[in-house]
């Protein structure tokens, strides 16, 4: 139970409310499409190219590419507060008190434990609070208007839209590239600790123990 409410949380944070973008060729992109441009200069690694390995650029339409934009961005994210809980969770870092009084669950025994095994700690209660969360934020996005994969519409820029254009652009490749790492970077804990020796070199405060 507390797997598949873990498994609906990642799911709900990313698709929930939301419909598969309906696949049509476009040849242009438009500039709405959040932390994307035609230039590419933010992204000196890939040739001054928009990394597009799918070609997703060419198959979908405007609609559809800021539909999975979104996702990456969201990913990007998650995946960046999960690298703080995973460090966090590793060593053992925790706040003081109870996390669940009526259950008897406090911070420290949830500490104790390694990343996975601190997910069967977990009260019921709260996967329940996290998916309501989650749910109420996802819900409130998608009735902002204009829709995110609309022209003018926004994921979320935390206030970024007020800097210069140029700056704006800049600050959206480094979210980009930071997301991408930080998921890239949650492959290599998980892995490291499910297969010792998978990830070679990998710092000791990564890993649980």
């Amino acid at each position: 139970m507390k797997c598949l409410l873990a498994f609906l949380t990642l799911l709900a944070s990313t698709s929930a409310f939301t419909t598969s973008p309906v696949a049509k060729p476009s040849t242009s992109l438009s500039s709405s499409v959040q932390g994307i441009t035609n230039t590419g200069k933010f992204f000196p690694e890939t040739g001054q190219q928009i990394w597009d390995p799918l070609n997703l650029m060419n198959r979908l339409d405007d609609k559809g590419v800021a539909w999975f934009r979104a996702a990456e961005i969201k990913h990007g994210r998650i995946a960046m507060i999960a690298n703080l809980g995973w460090l966090a969770q590793v060593n053992h870092f925790h706040f003081g008190g109870m996390m669940s009084p009526t259950e008897s669950v406090s911070f420290a025994d949830i500490a104790a434990a390694s990343p996975f095994e601190a997910i069967g700690k977990i009260p019921d209660s709260g996967f329940y609070q996290i998916l309501f969360v989650v749910g109420a934020v996802e819900g409130y996005q998608e009735m902002i208007q204009p829709h995110y994969t609309l022209p003018g519409g926004s994921i979320g820029d935390l206030g970024a839209a007020r800097c210069a254009p140029d700056r704006l652009e800049r600050m959206q490749a480094v979210e980009t590239k930071n997301g991408r790492l930080a998921m890239i970077g949650m492959a290599s804990y998980i892995a490291a600790a499910t297969l010792p020796g998978s990830v070679p070199n990998i710092p000791e405060f990564f890993v649980p123990h």
